[in-house]
């Protein structure tokens, strides 16, 4: 049990190392982005929202995770998500570099 606390209390003092000078530091850049600009959800966005609730639970109903098929379940149901919402970050990460 000793050897967990002490990696827990290393990685405690490397987050503190690395995340209090970003904490404490004064910028006056607004970290929430241009206020001028919104963040507005387009019908591509809502739907791949309700897409990614609807789908796992399908799977789910389908293959019924509880009764040892979970790993199908990950593959089928939690994978194409992760995967969909992977490629989305990616494209808007290209695109936000263009402009």
């Amino acid at each position: 049990m000793s050897g967990l606390t002490e990696i827990l209390l290393l990685v405690a003092i490397i987050l503190a190392i690395f995340m209090l000078p970003r904490m404490l530091s004064r910028k006056s850049e607004d970290p929430l982005g241009d206020p001028a600009k919104p963040f507005r959800m387009t019908g591509r966005m809502r739907l791949l929202i309700l897409a990614s609730l609807i789908w796992p639970g399908l799977i789910a109903l389908f293959l019924q995770p509880w009764r040892n098929n979970w790993l199908n379940f990950v593959y089928v149901g939690i994978a194409p998500v992760a995967l969909t919402w992977g490629i989305c970050w990616v494209f808007v990460g290209f695109k936000k570099h263009r402009n």
